[in-house]
């Protein structure tokens, strides 16, 4: 992500959360390489009413990874009314496909800063996207929506 957005001009990046790999300095000296140092915020964990008002803010989330297992943050996002763009390996890239709440990008640089790009020019796209999202986590993925589907599950069990 660090490579890819010298392509993505006037777009401001905020990494936020846990970082137990210790990557902050790696990715700092990469972004002043790239010529993109002042425009990233290493903001580390962010927890409840300052998340929701960094992805309420946030004009679009990007998960790149080679390997997320799922990617909670996504449906968070999502339920902010946040678009979002994924990686295929990202767990939830197929969630994402199904509500059209985003896209899923390549992972590589150019392919990454052309598609974040493409995407922030429409904010209309993104607002009709971000509202997709929310709706979608509302009726798949409040606790509401996950007990009635786990009490079909054991009915459907039961009834063998």
């Amino acid at each position: 992500l660090v490579a890819a957005l010298p392509l993505v001009p006037g777009c401001n990046l905020v990494i936020a959360g846990n970082d137990e790999e210790h990557r902050t300095p790696k990715l700092e000296a990469q972004a002043v390489k790239a010529g993109v140092r002042e425009r990233i915020s290493f903001v580390g964990p962010v927890y409840g009413e300052d998340k929701a008002a960094l992805l309420s803010r946030a004009l679009l989330l990007v998960l790149p990874s080679y390997s997320e297992n799922f990617g909670n943050v996504v449906l968070e996002a999502m339920a902010a009314g946040c678009p979002v763009a994924v990686t295929p390996e990202v767990g939830a890239a197929d969630i994402v496909q199904e509500s059209t709440a985003g896209v899923v990008l390549e992972g590589e640089p150019l392919a990454l800063g052309e598609g974040i790009r493409r995407l922030i020019s429409d904010r209309a796209a993104l607002e009709r996207m971000g509202e997709r999202g929310r709706e979608f986590v509302r009726h798949r993925y409040t606790w509401e929506a996950v007990s009635l589907q786990m009490e079909e599950a054991y009915r459907h069990v039961i009834a063998g």
